[in-house]
């Protein structure tokens, strides 16, 4: 994932500039490797800043924004390391700005594509750089300062579904506050449970979302609780795989697709056993349920919100404690590892076959667990052997709470100053 060495393992630099086509196949290059923080909210630049060095090779380096939070990024090509770092705004030039990152990750991107690309996914999750950003106003923060904040996290969430109405971003907050279903969810959901996640758009996060609050509540899916915990996960791997399919950062969800796959009565679990047949004679009320919360929010979507604002609002929903250990985010990988080496560290024993396969082999199919035995899925919810003070599975590790930022701006510490 990361090599402590790779910034010293000068492989071959090229003993001149390189030409304006190798520049474009490093930047070609460079853009494969930043695919995944890409698929979750960031903006990669029109044009990198570029250097070259004898020693080092071609340098190439920018900031990279989602809203108002930044990470420098610095890709060395001919050592094979893209460089993560902390952001510092130190003219003062960004004052709504916050790092996305404390400290330095330096990634080993010199093998081949994909692996390479895998290598920078693990290591942007581990960071927490791939799921919505938690982020936090400092506590020396001054009181209208903190208002102001509020404030503007508002006006990220509204000001696309003024655009999209066009009409003033008043009358949408008033139609939003008319509407007694909708800001009930955003009492509940936005300034609550979801308070400090900022207004970004990650599909993955908002495909959680949807899998939350548009299949396991407000709806008759938790009435008909199915016979075991794992059986249950398994359907919200299931419901949150297939909801991704119809999750788009530019055109929005496609609710009448996600009612189709939801609603589609060859839906099944890769074994092939059918959604449908798990829930058996609840099916029915789960169906119209479930279908109404869709119909409702396709409704809010094109009727009031329009696609960017919904999005947004997803994305808020999928990042609440209700979801963080669920599988999606961004931070999965990490949060597997956790567990597995606590408890390896504790003298567990995995479950088979990993007991003889070992903890790597564990950790990759747990990426994609689908077809992973109900007893290596159960393990990893609840470790069955570990006692009362022993290590934590998905179910009661701490290590599920996402990482959170801190918003302290620089001019109020100059004015405080």
């Amino acid at each position: 994932m990361t090599s402590p060495t790779a910034a010293h393992a000068v492989t071959n630099p090229p003993k001149s500039v390189p030409s304006e086509r190798e520049w474009t196949d490093i930047v070609d290059r460079l853009h494969e490797l930043l695919r995944p923080l890409e698929w979750a909210g960031f903006e990669l630049p029109e044009a990198w800043d570029n250097e070259f060095d004898l020693e080092v090779g071609a340098l190439l380096y920018a900031d990279l924004w989602r809203g108002d939070g930044c990470v420098s990024a610095e890709y060395r090509p001919h050592e094979g390391v893209l460089a993560l770092r902390p952001f510092d705004d130190v003219t003062g030039d960004y004052p709504d700005s916050y790092s996305l990152l404390e400290d330095q990750l330096e990634i080993d991107v010199a093998a081949s594509d994909p692996a390479a690309v895998r290598a920078v996914k693990q290591a942007a999750g581990q960071a927490g750089l791939l799921d919505a950003t938690h982020v936090r106003v400092a506590d020396s923060t001054p009181q209208h300062a903190q208002e102001d904040f509020a404030l503007r996290r508002i006006q990220r969430i509204f000001t696309p579904a003024s655009e999209y109405r066009q009409i003033p971003l008043p009358d949408v907050l008033r139609e939003v506050s008319e509407n007694r279903w909708l800001s009930t969810f955003l009492e509940m959901v936005v300034g609550m449970v979801g308070r400090d996640v900022a207004p970004d758009v990650v599909p993955d996060a908002a495909a959680l979302g949807i899998a939350a609050w548009c299949w396991r509540n407000n709806t008759a899916v938790e009435d008909h609780h199915l016979d075991t915990d794992v059986l249950m996960a398994r359907t919200n791997i299931a419901v949150t795989r297939i909801v991704r399919q119809h999750v788009d950062p530019e055109e929005g969800i496609d609710w009448d697709g996600v009612e189709g796959a939801l609603m589609n009565p060859q839906w099944a679990l890769p074994d092939g056993t059918t959604i449908r047949s798990l829930f058996g004679s609840g099916w029915a009320e789960i169906a119209d349920t479930v279908t109404a919360e869709l119909h409702r929010w396709r409704d809010t979507d094109h009727e009031l919100l329009g696609p960017y604002t919904t999005l947004i609002l997803m994305t808020i929903a999928g990042s609440t404690s209700y979801t963080d250990s669920w599988w999606g985010q961004g931070r999965w990988h990490s949060i597997c590892r956790h567990i597995v080496v606590d408890a390896v560290a504790a003298g567990l024993p995995l479950p088979a076959p990993y007991d003889q396969r070992g903890v790597e082999p564990f950790l990759a199919d747990l990426d994609d667990p689908d077809f992973l035995t109900d007893d290596a899925l159960d393990w990893i919810i609840d470790l069955p052997q570990a006692g009362i003070d022993g290590p934590r599975g998905l179910r009661f590790t701490t290590f599920t709470r996402p990482l959170h930022r801190q918003w302290d701006p620089f001019w109020l510490s100059a004015e405080q100053a």
